[in-house]
């Protein structure tokens, strides 16, 4: 179990000044304090640091998802031998949360990643760990965004920030993907179990993080989110080979032809969502630190959408989308 205590520091102002005031009352050594990063649900992340050790920092006030239910998932995970950022202390009332510091290497920082069989290989290993950890109140509501997210792709992404129509048969897509996604296996799903969420440790030990968006899903999507990058071209034969070794090492009895079916279909869904909240962030909030990955991710849908023969949009996205997206980045 992970421990972590309740300290009552009212801080009027969320400032860097603050939140060191507030690192200090666990570790009065701490000194420095330095951003690090901003998540797309606006979770942010500070290091504080004296010449001895760091700490992370971690600030998260939404209601839904927030710093409480990244604790109690922590706690869950770890009791089911899932490794996960130890967590030492907590203040309910400031939404801050003090990590251990991982360091910076993330499995994003690996060059030729998809080459280095031993590494994914250990992170399909975490995958499956975190496919069987025992959780309360995982919620199934996945099948709940599955139109919403195709229609954030078509209403948002394709109209509102390319200007573009969508082509005749788009609602098929949905039509077609639906019953793949909803018939699959499902299990605990990270809902975002990627490399930038990896870290890797000099011990050579993976770290999972970002994991307070766990739900019940379908298995395909947090394959999708390590074996279909945002970052570097799709191959579907990658793809496949590591389904195969997958289907190996899972608790559940799938044949490999099933895990890539289901992988494919969740890189599908997957960047179609993607591909949505990342031009609504930008729109709607002004952050477009992630808007430079849409043409990688448009030119990864297209592969996939020709896997799965879907035609149509794979046409629409290498015909339509790319050079808009193209256009429209180079005058931000």
């Amino acid at each position: 179990m992970i421990l972590h205590c309740l300290r009552r520091l009212k801080i009027a102002e969320i400032s860097k000044a603050n939140i060191l005031k507030y690192a200090q009352t666990f570790d009065a050594d701490l000194t420095s304090l330095e951003p690090l990063k901003i998540e797309a649900s606006g979770r942010k992340y500070f290091r504080a640091s004296s010449k001895e050790c760091s700490y992370v920092i971690s600030h998260d006030d939404r209601e839904v998802n927030g710093q409480l239910v990244f604790i109690n998932r922590a706690n869950e995970l770890i009791d089911s031998n899932v490794r996960v950022p130890k967590i030492y202390q907590y203040e309910r009332d400031n939404n801050l949360t003090i990590l251990e510091d991982l360091g910076d290497h993330s499995l994003i920082d690996e060059k030729n990643f998809y080459q280095q069989e031993k590494l994914v290989h250990s992170s399909l290993e975490l995958l499956n760990q975190m496919q069987q950890s025992k959780h309360v109140d995982l919620h199934s509501t996945f099948w709940m965004g599955l139109e919403s997210h195709s229609k954030k792709f078509s209403k948002v992404f394709c109209n509102e920030f390319l200007g573009l129509d969508m082509f005749d048969g788009y609602k098929d897509v949905y039509v077609d993907m639906r019953p793949q996604i909803m018939d699959q296996q499902w299990t605990n799903c990270h809902f975002d179990f990627e490399r930038r969420n990896i870290h890797l440790l000099e011990n050579g030990e993976l770290v999972l993080i970002d994991f307070q968006d766990m739900c019940f899903g379908p298995i395909g999507i947090d394959l999708a989110g390590i074996l279909i990058d945002h970052y570097v071209p799709c191959k579907v034969d990658t793809i496949k080979k590591y389904c195969s070794i997958f289907s190996k090492l899972s608790v559940y009895d799938i044949s490999t032809e099933d895990l890539i079916s289901a992988t494919l279909w969740g890189g599908l869904q997957r960047n179609l969502r993607i591909m949505g909240t990342l031009t609504e962030l930008y729109l709607r909030l002004n952050r477009s630190f992630r808007m430079h990955d849409l043409p990688q991710i448009v030119m990864n849908t297209e592969i996939i959408s020709r896997e799965l023969n879907q035609v149509s949009l794979a046409n629409f996205l290498n015909d339509n989308v790319s050079q808009t997206l193209e256009t429209k980045l180079a005058n931000l």
